[in-house]
């Protein structure tokens, strides 16, 4: 019998799993994840009633996890393994087999880790957040940093010339430049201070 097709409560794209309560893909649950481990302090731009879906589920995140609530998510929700019952009976199967055997260096082995390399360590007194993350976290946290869709914005009851194109060419790569300096700052990892300063260079000379 073929699985069924499960969709995202919050945004609509295909869920990996039953996350905090609901079906939800994994760019959602890594969102609402960090959101109520205290990153959620979000402002909607607008009238709090953006549409969220699975193209514009990044432009505005305060809308998005007030979806999150209004579809049930919480922080105590049961989460279901997206392969169900053999995964876990897998799971289990590892842990007494670790158990049998120590269990110590199975265990680091079953939630690897990005370290460094013993020159990036030694060129960094202080580490950066992103070398202690497991590999896991380090996908989720990337899959959230990425840059929404942009649209043109094209007008088809204004007139299309050269001049309009060069204008809805040139609104469309300043709008790209403000997303992808966004999406660097929030790359897990440390930055310096003059790559903030470069990027706050550009955002003045190009603003959104």
């Amino acid at each position: 019998m073929a699985n069924e097709t499960r969709y995202c409560a919050v945004c609509n794209d295909y869920a990996s799993g039953y996350h905090y309560g609901v079906w939800s893909c994994e760019g959602c649950k890594a969102f609402f994840k960090r959101s109520i481990q205290g990153h959620n302090d979000y402002m909607c731009p607008a009238t709090n009633q953006c549409t969220i879906d699975k193209n514009r589920r990044k432009s505005c995140q305060a809308c998005r996890l007030r979806k999150c609530y209004e579809v049930g998510m919480m922080k105590g929700g049961i989460r279901k393994d997206r392969r169900g019952g053999r995964m876990l009976k897998h799971k289990r199967q590892r842990e007494d087999q670790d158990a049998r055997n120590g269990g110590a260096a199975s265990a680091d082995m079953r939630s690897p880790t990005l370290w460094a390399s013993p020159l990036v360590i030694k060129h960094s007194k202080k580490n950066s957040p992103a070398l202690s993350l497991t590999a896991e976290q380090m996908v989720s946290a990337l899959l959230e940093a990425e840059p929404p869709i942009v649209y043109s914005e094209y007008d088809p009851s204004r007139p299309f010339n050269e001049a309009s194109m060069m204008t809805l060419l040139t609104n469309l790569a300043d709008r790209e430049l403000v997303h992808m300096i966004n999406w660097a700052k929030r790359v897990p990892g440390k930055k310096s201070r003059e790559e903030f300063s470069s990027a706050s260079m550009l955002l003045i000379q190009f603003p959104n």
